[in-house]
């Protein structure tokens, strides 16, 4: 009995590494991601940014085409003061070379305010692309020491998995399928030792008969309660723990 109940509380401590180590590589595309966030945080907002830039030089491109015909056109109507015969055409032309002067000068404005976005959308440009080898760095090293990890992890999952199956064939058949159903039920807590006269599973207070029966050890004995299978510590050969 002593025997069977040492089987099972060993198979509890590889079960419960197993289901943490299971639940730890579940959780890792999760992690890569987060570790990957502040890098695709810089590379987002700097993708943002060379879009900017991409409209800007566009815009400026515009603006300096639009220049030239404007510069163009105030040329032109210089050139008609010639043909001017009367002095009240050469007011009206004096007038429209004003109002095409300052178009001109409207439009060569924003060229500058364009030069002007544009050169400091490019340095923010600069400054991110440095955040961003930077942060690229950290993820390489975060995502190598985390791969190690889970690498690490999944080799002592196979020496679990494999030191788990050799100790089940020791267990008796009915008491392993006992056993496994309890592990499903209660996330891998089947076994819980009996603590002044409390179930070490649902921490439950229980019956004075269920505890002496327990004590005995005449047999394997379940919680009234969390229906854990219960134990003495001084009924193995070393004492254990949950």
């Amino acid at each position: 009995m002593n025997l069977q109940l040492q089987y099972l509380i060993n198979l509890q401590k590889f079960d419960l590494r197993i289901f943490q180590i299971q639940d730890q590589l579940r959780k890792a595309p999760e992690l890569l991601k987060f570790a990957e966030s502040p890098l695709q945080d810089i590379l987002t907002r700097l993708q943002v940014l060379k879009n900017t830039g991409e409209s800007l030089v566009k815009q400026r491109r515009s603006s300096e085409r639009e220049l030239a015909t404007q510069e163009e056109q105030l040329q032109k109507i210089r050139n008609r003061l010639s043909e001017l015969k009367t002095n009240k055409e050469y007011q009206a032309h004096l007038f429209e070379i004003e109002l095409a002067r300052k178009k001109k000068d409207s439009i060569e404005e924003n060229v500058l305010e364009m030069m002007e976005r544009v050169e400091q959308n490019e340095q923010a440009i600069k400054e991110l692309e440095e955040q961003s080898t930077e942060a690229q760095k950290v993820f390489d090293t975060e995502k190598a020491r985390l791969e190690t990890h889970f690498a690490n992890l999944e080799n002592e999952l196979t020496d679990l998995n494999r030191q788990q199956t050799t100790l089940s064939v020791l267990v008796d058949k009915p008491l392993l399928v006992r056993y496994n159903r309890l592990k499903t039920l209660r996330k891998g807590y089947a076994v819980a030792q009996l603590r002044e006269g409390a179930c070490g599973g649902c921490q439950l207070q229980l019956p004075p008969q269920l505890v002496a029966e327990v004590k005995r050890g005449d047999e394997l004995m379940d919680c009234s309660y969390c229906h854990r299978i219960l134990y003495l510590a001084r009924h193995l050969d070393e004492e254990t723990t949950e």
